[in-house]
């Protein structure tokens, strides 16, 4: 006899009518249920008894504004009140809350109007391990006020498009929290700490510029760092023994530019750059024990780099090194500094982007005089240039790199028409 053709929707049955994913465990079915947005999680309540609770226990918690079900503020706001009511109080693996409509007059007050006590009752009744916040195109949320985080089980914090104001910056009151991601955001105070923290990436980020002072970073286990693209003045890093990689871009919108083309040694430039009331390094000495390190600056007169060099740092550690065409202006002398001061460099890699109109950037190598003696770089193994053409200043280099015994056969050039390098180095990957 011809085999029967199995009709659509008994695969789920097993063609008996039998439920089988019904009869999966409470365990799996509440995994599969986090996934979803919560009010997607609690429709699911109507298929049959077995599924009648199961929402009650699920282990995550997504608010997400704008869902097919709730596209009013007021009406989303009352269903999660209603939700976390009747929800059964147990500890939360995720908690996200997330804002990404467009929303009216009218509604720009009520759509943040209980956003601060959702995350209590994440952080303080369910024990919340990670906690994620991210508005876009709504506005900006003020996130806790000017108190601090306090979560003993908290691990993980991811906020994008809010506004961190003095207390909020210290979390030592989240003892265990071990990743912090912060994007697109306005931080305000004179100190970021935290004791625990390993991962920390702030991308994009606003940092204390009506103060127009320098906001500090504490976090002394920290294993790696991502900082990229930030407006106002680059934060001060303190000591980071335990750093592996950090990836360091220093955008236009950062104020650490001399627009007189002395790199940070002109009068009005000393006047204002606010080094914490001293001359220590804000960023390079923090980093000092990386093994993996990207510098760089899109724009070439940005001259925090360089004033930190001159409170000589050693990078002991360091492996890999990324730098840009920072590292060649004027004079090539910060080149020559993180050649002289890498004892154990096996990969140095130069992105450049230089054209005919940056004549400053061509002045010859004898031009630097180095006081420190040059040693031969023995683990150096290869050395990658990425330019758009070999010029003068490829020539340099090469003549600079043979100095230091580096010979042709372990110099790459590569020519690249593009004209954006991606950074090798991403949050995520660590």
């Amino acid at each position: 006899m011809p085999k029967r053709r199995q009709k659509h929707g008994e695969e789920a049955t097993g063609g008996s009518g039998e439920d089988l994913i019904s009869a999966l465990p409470d365990a799996i079915l509440q995994v599969v249920l986090s996934l979803l947005p919560s009010d997607e999680t609690v429709r699911t309540c109507v298929l049959s008894r077995r599924w009648r609770h199961l929402w009650k226990s699920t282990p995550a918690l997504r608010i997400i504004q704008g869902s097919v079900r709730y596209r009013r503020a007021l009406k989303q706001n009352n269903f999660v009140n209603y939700l976390l009511l009747f929800r059964d109080r147990l500890p939360l693996d995720e908690c996200e809350i997330s804002y990404r409509d467009r929303c009216g007059n009218d509604e720009y007050t009520e759509i943040f109007r209980f956003s601060g006590m959702w995350i209590d009752y994440a952080l303080s009744l369910c024990q919340a391990r990670v906690l994620k916040v991210c508005i876009h195109n709504v506005g900006m949320l003020l996130m806790r006020g000017n108190s601090a985080f306090v979560s003993k089980f908290l691990r993980r914090l991811e906020l994008a498009g809010v506004i961190l104001w003095q207390h909020a910056i210290d979390f030592s009151g989240c003892p265990n929290l071990e990743d912090l991601n912060l994007r697109s955001s306005r931080i305000y105070g004179p100190k970021m700490s935290s004791q625990s923290l390993r991962r920390l990436s702030i991308t994009g980020c606003t940092l204390n510029v009506d103060a127009g002072s320098r906001m500090s970073i504490s976090a002394p286990s920290l294993v790696s760092l991502q900082l990229a693209d930030v407006v106002g003045r680059a934060p001060l890093l303190e000591s980071m023994p335990s750093l592996v990689t950090a990836f360091i871009r220093l955008a236009n919108s950062c104020f650490d530019t001399c627009t007189h083309g002395a790199y940070g040694d002109c009068d009005e430039c000393s006047a204002h750059d606010n080094y914490g009331g001293s001359n220590d390094c804000v960023i390079l000495k923090g980093l000092s024990g990386a093994t993996s390190l990207e510098l760089t600056s899109i724009n070439p007169d940005m001259f925090v780099f360089r004033k930190d060099l001159k409170q000589c740092p050693t990078f002991s550690m360091l492996r890999t090194l990324l730098l840009n065409e920072w590292c060649v202006a004027a004079d090539f002398c910060a080149l020559v500094y993180f050649l002289q001061h890498t004892p154990v460099l096996e990969k140095l890699i130069l992105q450049l982007r230089l054209d005919e109109t940056q004549n400053s950037m061509t002045e010859t190598y004898a031009s630097c005089n180095p006081t420190v003696q040059f040693l031969v770089l023995k683990h150096l193994k290869v050395v990658e240039i990425r330019c758009h053409k070999e010029d003068e200043v490829v020539r340099q280099i090469v003549k600079i790199l043979s100095t230091f015994g580096v010979s042709s056969d372990q110099i790459d050039v590569q020519v690249i028409q593009h004209t954006y390098f991606s950074p090798r180095f991403s949050f995520e990957q660590t």
